[in-house]
């Protein structure tokens, strides 16, 4: 008997992305499905099992973005004739309409609350803005009402789906191996690894640099745009940074046990208000023994409240900020024992290996209902 064929899409992601190829990717081939993905790529090729399928990346934000590459992974898609179809990004909820309508197996993948982020974005005009998030809202559940499987990553964005969505938290590997302890030297590392924007921090971790007076460096790691950073290189504070670039997300996991505290200080827009269980940096600290700095958000303040494995400030204030960075440099034993709980918790109960088996759940009975409906046809 043949595997089944699962076929995974992404018209915004790259084919290596931590979340769809690193854990979602390997454990359903490792389940014994034949998988593949197809996303913007330079070529063909086969990875860990995994045949990756290239699409061109076309196209602009808009024109690239909503309607180009959407089509091209569709195309390419349908001619995969795959038994089920994994949808990673908003721009393929029509293209997963019509591969229900062809009779498809197809599943939802929400990775962020998207109304919410369209309703952060202050480059378009207020009103077309809350037009744009209203029409996007009701179509994406419209949508959802149809596939075979929603999956979300975390319970904020369960409650607009209702019973149906199955939570898939973007929780790291389970840190089974030890990290191994970093020389320490005199020079106390911040990190924060992921996208740099405005509304992500960036900004209010610079500023808070000229408020510490100690050997303190802030390291950032990610996509940063020309325009923030050369704002961000004119910045009091600046000379206390140490911007590495946007690395493979493997080089980031060992490059963060080198560091000495982890931040998340996302500000308070729509977009991030609830940020919490999706968050998947705030859990990669906590796999590498950092202790963890977050915004209050009362999201984050439970995870690291319950936890014990750090702490939260008010993420707009530099001055509060560099004022518990100080509380960790100067505080070793404290920040240590933080780092300690965060890898418990991460052992126990956020780690990859359990959402694995809710995923996998999710797809055997997807595929079981394709067997009983083949059956009744028989």
């Amino acid at each position: 008997m043949d595997k089944p064929k699962v076929c995974i899409l992404t018209s915004s992601h790259k084919a290596d992305d931590d979340r769809i190829f690193h854990k979602q990717a390997k454990s359903i081939a490792g389940a014994g499905y034949n998988t593949s993905i197809i996303s913007p790529h330079d070529a063909d090729e086969t990875l860990e099992g995994i045949r990756i399928k290239a699409v061109p990346n076309a196209g602009g934000k808009v024109l690239g973005k909503i309607i180009l590459r959407p089509l091209f992974v569709l195309a390419t898609g349908i001619r995969d004739r795959a038994d089920i179809y994994h949808l990673h990004d908003p721009e393929l909820l029509p293209a997963g309409l019509i591969l229900k309508l062809t009779g498809k197996k197809v599943v939802y993948d929400a990775h962020e609350y998207y109304k919410q982020n369209i309703l952060s974005k202050r480059s378009i005009p207020w009103g077309l803005r809350h037009f744009i998030a209203y029409f996007f809202d009701r179509f994406e559940t419209f949508a959802s009402m149809l596939f075979n499987g929603v999956i979300v990553v975390d319970g904020s964005i369960r409650a607009k789906f209702g019973r149906k969505a199955v939570v898939i938290s973007n929780y790291p590997y389970n840190p089974r191996e030890p990290v191994v302890p970093k020389n320490r030297g005199n020079e106390f590392k911040c990190v924060y690894a992921g996208g740099l924007s405005a509304d992500r921090g960036l900004f209010k971790m610079i500023e808070a640099m000229k408020y510490v007076d100690r050997p303190v460096k802030l390291i950032l790691l990610g996509p940063l745009s020309n325009e923030d950073r050369i704002k961000a290189e004119n910045m009091n504070g600046y000379e206390k940074v140490e911007y590495l670039g946007l690395r493979p997300w493997p080089e980031v996991l060992k490059l963060l046990p080198e560091c000495d505290l982890g931040l998340v200080l996302l500000q308070p827009v729509p977009a991030y208000i609830l940020a919490g269980e999706g968050t998947v940096k705030l859990y990669e600290y906590m796999a590498s023994r950092l202790p963890v700095l977050g915004s209050n958000f009362v999201n984050l303040e439970r995870i690291i409240r319950e936890n014990g494995c750090g702490a939260t400030v008010d993420p707009t204030n530099p001055a509060i900020i560099a004022e518990k960075i100080m509380y960790f440099a100067d505080n070793p034993d404290a920040a240590s024992r933080m780092g300690e709980n965060g890898v418990k918790a991460v052992m126990a109960r956020y780690n990859w290996e359990k959402e694995e088996e809710k995923l996998l759940a999710l797809y055997g009975k997807i595929l079981d209902s394709k067997t009983r409906g083949r059956r009744c046809h028989a």
